[in-house]
């Protein structure tokens, strides 16, 4: 595969050439080392399209999984959270370690509702995602995981990988492309979400 289209959010490829260009070299040699056509393996099933070979998303995500762990990304740990009706208790639980959070519920007689974030990957302080999935997904990595991290000051920088509407047209209806997300990224304005990204599109 090939990065077709990249866009970059509050300076985030600039900052990534600057401080980690081997890190940029590595997220393309990744890119590169995904052969899309050995996942082109499911048969659609959907009206529009009965019968013609897709690209399988959870092929696409395994093939990146491998090569981006080649080149020394990792699985982050689950970032844990006890979520609550009440918001003066919640700002309050945002202050404190999961198991502080869990045993303060408890302490209150209050309902333990277990939750986490999760990124794909991780390396250093550069979080990255893949999303061949749902385009909603997309949406939450950026305003939701990646922010947030960021403003915890657990990372830099975030990247999102989604295919290009190219290859998206040989999906199953849902996936993401490159731009509608960037059309969103824009229609934010100029600092919102409030964390340097990288958008990158893909494509065979």
């Amino acid at each position: 595969m090939r990065i077709a289209a990249q866009y970059s959010h509050l300076n985030g490829l600039e900052f990534l050439r600057v401080h980690l260009p081997e890190l940029w070299m590595g997220i393309g040699e990744a890119v590169a080392a995904v052969d899309a056509e050995s996942c082109r393996v499911k048969i659609s099933k959907e009206k529009t399209m009965r019968g013609k070979v897709l690209y399988s998303p959870a092929c696409l995500n395994d093939r990146f999984r491998g090569a981006l762990y080649e080149r020394e990304w990792e699985k982050p740990e689950r970032t844990r959270f006890y979520p609550t009706d009440d918001a003066e208790l919640t700002k309050e639980l945002l202050k404190l370690a999961p198991d502080e959070q869990r045993e303060k519920l408890k302490l209150l007689g209050k309902r333990i509702i277990g939750s986490y974030n999760e990124a794909d990957f991780i390396q250093g302080r550069v979080a990255l995602e893949i999303q061949f999935g749902k385009y909603t997904f997309v949406q939450f990595d950026m305003f939701i995981k990646h922010a947030a991290n960021y403003m915890q000051d657990k990372i830099d920088l975030g990247i999102e990988i989604v295919p290009m509407k190219s290859m998206e047209e040989e999906m199953s209806s849902g996936p993401p492309f490159y731009e509608k997300h960037l059309h969103e990224i824009l229609r934010q304005g100029r600092i919102f979400p409030p964390v340097p990204l990288i958008l990158i599109g893909v494509e065979p």
